[in-house]
């Protein structure tokens, strides 16, 4: 009743043991949403996390946000943002009062404008030589080329870029306008698109390799042709969303945008090709984490999602090339995000019922070993789901032996605790392993609390639920360096008789 043994030539591996199978998630750089592996795929993915997950070796906490002064509105929410000469300047007052924020002092002004309408969109730009930070408003557009004060337009706009040295702006009708000199529009292409449908307005290559103007909508992307002023319809068309097109942004040369829901579409218009590859492949998120993207952000190192759940909470995730990761949460939506670098600091910035955070985000991947971090010690607990487990054989039972679990960074703080479950079940088993020493942790199966050296525990399918605990000093995290499992296979027993 027993596999035949395992034939090892040469070398060794990890996996030569010729009773027992191994299993090692060490790298969780490909991303979120795997929801079950035969052993053989996906170990660089997991299912959930909101933990740092794009250093192969490393799980840690998350990195540390900011709160920044206190709204001065005192009421609303912050609907855009955007910078001017080293300071943020947001729409605040649910979008309707322009402030600034000064990073060296974490101050904001007084206010500097009252917006005509509600902020719809926000842009920094130079023209003709001159700086100008911009929000569009529907009734126009109110621009300031100091920084401390506005001037209204009165020309209609809800989506503002900037291209071949001009402003550009787009209505709710779907009408383009450009501007060579500021205050002065003239029109252009129109979207053959029902008035509503614009979502926003952006720059991304073309076929050649040359950037233009596009516009997101409900139903997909156009392109602007200029020398022709007319919009034209590019492959990247999806069915009528209202939240189609709000996230689209161009990163690494290829253009992304979300046709809605958690999905997201790479188009890379040289070659044609689009590739689906969204926060809703394989199995996605947990349904309480799943909602509508907002907003799709360009940074140095992925292209960052705001996401806006069915619970009105926010998050924000990275895709990094290779798969998605988890970056902050917000308790409830959030209303608005930029990138920037103003101050000499690059960050993200989100806004979500008048708090206004930041968020330092790296230009390159570093080393969590060799670098002081800052890591988030708010929440207190941060979980990790491995994918279900099933050796790609669920018509036979699979006994789980024991497991490993190397860690370092520990202490009687930062602690790292060890749960499983069974056959697809939602539910956890009741015994838990609490790692609090530096080293490999060997745990085994059923009581994994107390390592009792039992026969082992029969599974179909198993995956592991790691919670990493911290105190109240920021810079230190547990630091996960691996997880393993040991098993076998299990086929029923055959017995044979002879007599004499």
């Amino acid at each position: 009743s027993q596999y035949p043994q395992k034939i090892v030539l040469g070398d060794t591996d990890k996996d030569s043991n010729p009773r027992t199978s191994l299993i090692v998630w060490d790298d969780w750089t490909d991303g979120i949403g795997l929801y079950s592996t035969d052993g053989k795929e996906g170990l660089k993915r997991f299912a959930f996390s909101r933990c740092e997950t794009q250093h192969r070796g490393h799980l840690v906490l998350p990195l540390a946000f900011v709160n920044m002064a206190s709204d001065p509105a005192g009421a609303g929410t912050t609907l855009e943002m955007t910078e001017f000469s080293g300071k943020l300047h947001g729409a605040l007052n649910t979008g309707s009062d322009v402030y600034s924020w000064d990073p060296s002092d974490d101050t904001w002004s007084g206010k500097l404008h009252d917006l005509p309408a509600a902020a719809t969109d926000a842009l920094n730009f130079t023209l003709a030589g001159t700086e100008y930070a911009a929000f569009a408003h529907t009734g126009g557009y109110s621009y300031s080329s100091n920084g401390t004060s506005y001037t209204d337009d009165t020309t209609d706009t809800l989506h503002l870029a900037f291209w071949d040295d001009r402003l550009w702006g787009i209505d709710n009708t779907g009408q383009l306008w450009f501007a060579l000199a500021i205050g002065t529009e003239t029109n252009d292409a129109k979207l053959p698109l029902p008035a509503g449908f614009v979502n926003g307005l952006f720059t991304g290559p073309d076929a050649s390799g040359e950037d233009i103007l596009y516009a997101s909508t409900e139903v997909g992307l156009y392109a602007h042709d200029a020398a022709n002023s007319r919009f034209v319809k590019t492959k990247v068309a999806f069915p009528q969303d209202t939240n189609g097109g709000k996230g689209a942004a161009t990163w690494n040369g290829d253009i992304y945008v979300s046709p809605g829901g958690m999905a997201v579409w790479r188009y890379d218009p040289v070659r044609g090709v689009i590739v689906s590859i969204g926060l809703d492949l394989d199995a996605g998120l947990p349904s309480a984490h799943r909602g509508n993207i907002q907003r799709l952000l360009p940074a140095h190192t992925g292209i960052l999602a705001v996401v806006e759940n069915t619970s009105a909470q926010g998050s924000i995730y990275t895709y990094n090339g290779k798969g998605w990761h988890f970056v902050a949460y917000y308790a409830t939506t959030i209303d608005s995000a930029h990138v920037s670098d103003i101050n000499g600091a690059y960050r993200v910035y989100w806004v979500g019922e008048r708090a206004h955070r930041y968020l330092a985000l790296p230009t390159g991947q570093v080393n969590p070993d060799e670098e002081t971090r800052t890591y988030d010690i708010t929440l207190g607990a941060w979980e990790h789901f491995t994918p279900w487990f099933n050796a790609g054989q669920n018509e036979i039972d699979k006994t789980a032996i024991r497991g490993r679990i190397d860690c370092t960074g520990m202490s009687a703080n930062e602690t790292v605790q060890v749960r499983y479950a069974l056959n697809y079940s939602g539910s956890l088993e009741a015994s838990a392993l609490s790692v609090n020493e530096n080293g490999v942790t060997t745990f085994t199966f059923p009581d994994v609390s107390n390592n009792d050296p039992a026969a082992g525990i029969d599974f179909r399918a198993i995956r592991f639920r790691l919670i990493l605990n911290n105190g109240s000093t920021a810079t230190l995290t547990p630091n996960v360096k691996s997880l393993s499992l040991e098993w076998r296979r299990k086929i029923p027993a055959k017995y044979g008789f002879s007599f004499d």
